[in-house]
């Protein structure tokens, strides 16, 4: 699995696009949207501890359960992610994984935690509810332990970023969204 996740994630590193920041603007606690439902593809990087990752995704999400399929550049899924009220599996290389929490389950299987949970909220440009935080002068969120920028697509302005980077100890994270269902 590490083999073709490490081949995707380098096709990421390569992929570029006319973009800006955002400055990241907390909603009032009053306004903040409720956990709606939503479907998006894209492609994910990571580099951890100097060693690069690239691999296209598809995500569906909803309030009690998460997809999340991680394919290979032509296509082929080589892991798949599923959270619902009973925990997490991920199914990669023919074996299956099992926590009580993604952040964990991907440690163990990857190398690295993915914020799930939260990356629910910060893919749509908000902080994660119930969760402690702090917005830097230069508008980047700082909440469960990461620091989070939000980049638009300066072509093609919509209501999500186009981009989130995520960074943390020596961890980073950038999602590149291509397509919201």
């Amino acid at each position: 699995m590490s083999r073709w996740l490490a081949l995707g994630l380098c096709g990421l590193l390569l992929t570029g696009c006319a973009t800006r920041d955002v400055a990241f603007r907390p909603q009032a606690e009053a306004t903040r949207p409720r956990d709606t439902p939503f479907s998006i593809s894209g492609r994910l990087s990571v580099k951890a501890d100097g060693k690069g990752q690239v691999a296209n995704f598809d995500w569906n999400h909803d309030a009690v359960r998460d997809q999340l399929s991680i394919n290979s550049p032509i296509g082929s899924t080589v892991a798949r992610v599923e959270r619902d009220e009973n925990g997490v599996t991920l199914q990669a290389d023919g074996k299956t994984y099992q926590a009580a929490d993604v952040e964990s389950l991907t440690q163990e299987a990857l190398g690295w935690p993915l914020p799930l949970s939260n990356l629910a909220w910060w893919i749509r440009g908000q902080a994660a509810p119930d969760w402690p935080q702090n917005v830097s002068a230069d508008g980047v969120l700082h909440q469960q332990g990461w620091s989070i920028r939000f980049v638009s697509d300066a072509d093609q302005p919509g209501p999500y970023p186009k981009r989130v980077e995520m960074e943390r100890d020596r961890l980073s994270i950038r999602l590149v969204v291509h397509a919201w269902r």
